[in-house]
């Protein structure tokens, strides 16, 4: 595995890549509380036909935080992975992008930018729509009444935590104090083996990936980027739906579908963490979506 430091105004981001560059890439999309590591094992199996890219997202694992907690807005992410492409694509680069969790939020948002869209071949999504139109469905679904107000409402319990972590100080004294309690429960209601190497992290470790990152919800949740228009996602897109997700219902993720020119949807009986609990599946519909295309 290939490593290098990527300079930017806000952050230095700890990049990893494998295969040969010169077949196509597929850039992985973390979440939180994660870093580039969720993605080793499949990058590791997918790097003999594809070049293979990740990295730590601002203020997780090996990389920086910025020193003020706007840098966590979606825009600055944005730039981020635009950067990266650049850095392990060139210029003119592109690559099929996969995300998950907040990985897929942020994707969603990428691909919706009608300049950074152009750098993404295809998109892959698991547990996480666009969250602008997340709330937006969840907003209409209240107002409405009638029943599209209990998935509407189905979805706010899921997503609970979304909101206390915006709570003036909760977040801040969460994850000083009680970090490696919640990170481990946390991983254990989204489906994680109990034996599983992400449940042995130290302390510092999941510190690393906690201790800042939370800002992504104290600056994007309640202040989220705007809706895309109906049909205006050009880059050809899958959304991997988790029936068992414990943090986003399939019917939220399913939102997606109406604002994307090619899109198709496939459904699996798993956990918020499939990445981890059902590699194989996520690798064969990743290979899927990118072999169907032109």
């Amino acid at each position: 595995m290939r490593t290098r430091t990527l300079r930017r105004p806000q952050t230095e981001l700890y990049i990893v890549e494998e295969g040969d560059p010169a077949r196509p890439a597929i850039l992985f999309l973390h979440g939180f509380p994660d870093c580039h590591d969720l993605w080793l094992p499949h990058m590791q199996a997918l790097s003999s036909d594809f070049h293979v890219i990740s990295f730590d997202m601002r203020g997780a694992g090996q990389s920086t935080a910025p020193r003020r907690a706007e840098g966590y807005r979606i825009p600055c992410l944005l730039e981020d992975i635009d950067a990266v492409i650049t850095a392990t694509r060139g210029r003119e680069g592109s690559a099929h992008l996969v995300g998950h969790d907040w990985g897929s939020i942020i994707g969603w948002s990428f691909v919706a930018d009608p300049v950074y869209g152009r750098r993404a071949n295809s998109w892959t999504s698991l547990s996480g729509p666009h969250l602008g139109a997340a709330a937006e469905w969840v907003r209409n679904g209240i107002l409405k009444g009638g029943g599209a107000r209990k998935p509407a409402l189905n979805q706010v319990l899921h997503s609970w935590y979304m909101l206390a972590l915006n709570v003036p100080g909760l977040g801040q004294a969460v994850f000083s104090t009680v970090s490696t309690p919640v990170y481990r429960a946390a991983l254990t209601m989204g489906g994680v083996p109990a034996d599983h190497p992400h449940m042995a992290r130290s302390r510092d470790g999941i510190a690393r990936l906690t201790h800042h990152t939370f800002q992504l919800y104290r600056q994007n949740a309640l202040s989220p980027p705007p809706t895309p228009r109906p049909d205006s996602i050009r880059t050809p897109s899958q959304i991997l739906i988790l029936e068992e997700d414990a943090f986003a219902t399939l019917e939220v993720c399913e939102v997606m579908v109406r604002y994307c020119q090619q899109v198709t949807c496939e459904r699996l009986a798993a956990n918020h963490w499939a990445p981890v609990t059902h590699p194989e599946w996520v690798q064969a519909s990743i290979r899927g979506l990118v072999d169907s295309l032109p």
